[in-house]
């Protein structure tokens, strides 16, 4: 019934039992290799498992470092910018200025320009601010006109003193001056300091408002000697048509305006002295707001340590060591 198989050994058996040996071998090597094939593939399942977490991790420290740097950049470059574009939505600023030549003064466009306006816009261009537009006002006005919120900043050069400093806040300084006086060339009355005017008598024009007033009062100057002006044009008219001797203002001032007045020079720039402390004369910018006032210090710190201030001031009779003299110090320490 059943076929007889010869084995490899030459033994004879019966084919149901062929079969069975057969099929338990087969099953045996069977079970072995799935046992293989079960542990190769729990291996590489733990592997690539291992793998796809350590990726899925990687790239979750990549995203969050990517995302820190983001907000680092937002925080070191765009936060002031982003604050300011709340502030002033419509990306328009306004400053007020006295109409004063070099600081603060409208150009033959109609634009503001001067050493003050020409450095506000750059340190507010780069703070995402496009759109100055000033107001001019008698110098003894811009205070209280930035207190009344008729503009956003004061840039008009103007010196930090306590007293000021009472009223707005102001910024770092971005440059310190000597004082100067406007005379007829040759000098012929010798001034040379506020106690040369007492002694000469001579009569002395200031700006209203301005510290020059406070330097010759301070000084002693009896208030007969002292004329006040409302701006910069009335007081240099005064001038030539002899209503005055002279002309007390930042050294700056003095030299851009007698270079275009025929008869008069500067006198050698100094330094007052009050109550035997010299009054060294430092300009910035002034604000009513404090969050302003630190954004816009923030850059104007920036553009000091970059020595990018004197390139844009530069042009209005401003030197370098003026700008230094600045770069050196803070509001607290012109402020009291």
């Amino acid at each position: 019934m059943f076929k007889i198989h010869t084995n490899y050994e030459g033994h004879e058996e019966d084919y149901v039992t062929l079969r069975i040996r057969k099929l338990t071998r087969l099953l045996a090597l069977l079970t072995v290799l799935a046992m293989v094939l079960a542990a190769c593939g729990g291996e590489s399942d733990d592997s690539d498992d291992t793998t796809a977490d350590d990726t899925t991790a990687a790239a979750e420290d990549t995203e969050t470092t990517a995302a820190a740097d983001d907000t680092e950049t937002t925080a070191g470059e765009g936060g002031g910018g982003e604050a300011l574009a709340e502030m002033f939505p419509e990306g328009t600023v306004r400053i007020g200025l006295a109409n004063e030549v070099p600081y603060g003064y409208e150009g033959e466009d109609g634009e503001p320009t001067g050493e003050a306006p020409e450095l506000a816009k750059a340190i507010l261009g780069e703070l995402g601010i496009d759109n100055v537009e000033a107001t001019v006002v008698d110098f003894g006005a811009l205070i209280s006109g930035l207190n009344a919120g008729q503009y956003d900043m004061i840039a008009a050069g103007m010196f930090i003193t306590p007293d000021r400093a009472q009223e707005v806040i102001f910024s770092d300084p971005d440059y310190c001056g000597y004082t100067a006086f406007a005379v007829a060339e040759g000098n012929p009355l010798g001034l040379t300091d506020f106690q040369s005017i007492i002694d000469s008598e001579a009569t002395l024009g200031v700006m209203g408002g301005a510290v020059e007033d406070d330097y010759a009062v301070d000084s002693g100057v009896p208030d007969g000697q002292i004329s006040r002006f409302n701006d910069t044009a009335s007081l240099f008219d005064a001038l030539p048509a002899g209503r005055i001797d002279a002309v007390a203002l930042t050294d700056a001032t003095v030299a851009t305006q007698t270079a275009n007045l025929e008869g008069f020079e500067s006198s050698e720039p100094f330094v007052p002295v009050i109550d035997g402390e010299e009054q060294l004369g430092c300009g910035a910018f002034a604000f009513d707001d404090q969050e302003f006032r630190d954004i816009f210090n923030e850059k104007l710190k920036e553009f000091q340590e970059e020595d990018r201030v004197h390139p844009i001031i530069e042009e209005f009779g401003f030197s370098q060591e003026a700008v230094d003299r600045a770069k050196e110090l803070t509001v607290e320490d012109l402020a009291g």
